[in-house]
């Protein structure tokens, strides 16, 4: 949702009082429903392919967690709340943004401008407010275990997103209130749902708010959470580097309890020597904590900065010349964001991966259940495994 009306097509006119410098042949109701299919048709299979996708990967995501009582560990459990909030996304915001870029009116009324913003904006709210607290317990994981076996439980767990679910819905009221339902014109009658211009100091506090509740906070949570984990990875494989027994390993464990490695639990599964394959997994889990971040802010830094430009007056509220392609990229953008995250949070992890062939094939067999085999052979980690001398395990 950003702050343009949204509603203008490409070459539209625009609903004031210069109507009249219209060409004396312009039908309003034939060019209201005429629209530039070199314009139209990439949108549409662009944003179609958005759709599915979401579709598709978040409800693999849920159905997996709901099916298979061994993928039911904390962190899946903020996945599928993740991957709740991304399908609304996916479902309410993606073809009615689709609709008003190329429609020339808005056609719900004023209780459907209000009420749609409003759950978008619960939705987007909730996926964030998912990702943020996601790092914040894998951190614990990592950082903590020790106190993690205490906070991060599944009671606790469930409390959090219950949280986090009504903060979404408590964080977005505002909303209600900058988002008017207009009518434009003189000769010809049209409405926009969009941002109240009536009130710029209400506008501009609302778009400086939601760039800080939805990037700026979420992204200093995410990135510190996730340097420390990787600063953690990195020192405890360079440490083990220097060992050249498991017993010095041991006893270097039971000296340092507050850095117990990167056992999710604390385990102390750090004996034997170290591996160029332990080294070489370390760094890529690096590497996805930071493409995590660096997903996050390019997904959803462009539409939420356009937004704040657009309420100071920098940038145009109405979708014409290049603000068209360039507002739908930003929007796309943003939805993309719900798209890769069952991809980078879910099917990077081969207990992810096996489910969904096994949810898969169970379909394609008519069953109801997985084979025994196949199930037996689910892992109980939460993620990525990093075999560094025996087993330890990471969240990812």
């Amino acid at each position: 949702p950003d702050g343009s009306n949204g509603s203008l097509a490409p070459g539209a006119p625009l609903f004031t009082e210069d109507d009249d410098d219209l060409p004396e042949d312009y039908d309003y109701e034939e060019s209201a429903w005429h629209y530039d299919l070199a314009d139209l048709v990439p949108t549409a299979v662009v944003y179609g392919a958005t759709l599915l996708l979401g579709l598709v990967g978040n409800l693999l995501i849920v159905y997996t967690v709901a099916r298979f009582p061994r993928m039911r560990s904390i962190s899946n459990l903020f996945l599928a709340s993740l991957a709740s909030a991304d399908l609304l996304i996916v479902l309410l915001c993606v073809p009615v943004k689709f609709g008003q870029l190329f429609s020339y009116t808005w056609t719900l009324g004023e209780l459907g401008c209000k009420l749609l913003l409003y759950v978008q904006h619960v939705s987007m709210i909730c996926s964030v407010l998912n990702l943020t607290f996601l790092s914040i317990e894998r951190y614990y994981a990592v950082i903590h275990p020790v106190r993690s076996r205490y906070l991060c439980t599944f009671s606790q767990a469930r409390r959090v997103i219950i949280f986090i679910w009504l903060a979404a819905f408590l964080t977005a009221l505002p909303i209600i209130f900058v988002q008017v339902h207009v009518e434009m014109g003189l000769r010809r009658r049209a409405y926009w749902c969009m941002r109240d211009e009536a009130s710029p100091s209400a506008w501009r506090s609302f778009e400086i708010y939601m760039l800080i509740l939805v990037l700026c906070i979420p992204t200093l949570v995410m990135g510190y959470a996730y340097a420390k984990i990787c600063a953690q990875l990195w020192m405890v494989v360079r440490e083990r580097a220097h060992l050249t027994s498991g017993t010095a390993c041991t006893e270097m464990l039971e000296k340092t309890p507050g850095k117990p490695g990167f056992g999710v639990n604390g385990d102390k599964r750090f004996l034997g020597k170290p591996s160029r394959a332990d080294e070489d997994t370390v760094k890529q889990v690096i590497k996805m904590l930071i493409l995590v971040v660096s997903l996050f802010v390019l997904c959803w830094a462009p539409i939420l900065i356009l937004n704040v430009l657009t309420a100071f007056g920098s940038v145009s509220a109405l979708n014409y010349s290049y603000l068209k392609p360039l507002r739908t990229c930003f929007h796309l953008l943003s939805y993309l964001n719900s798209c890769v995250n069952p991809l980078v949070y879910g099917f990077m992890s081969r207990s992810f991966r096996v489910s969904f062939r096994d949810a898969i094939l169970g379909c394609l067999r008519q069953r109801g259940s997985p084979q025994r085999g196949t199930t037996l052979r689910l892992s109980r980690t939460r993620t990525t495994s990093l075999s560094l001398g025996r087993s330890a395990t990471y969240v990812t």
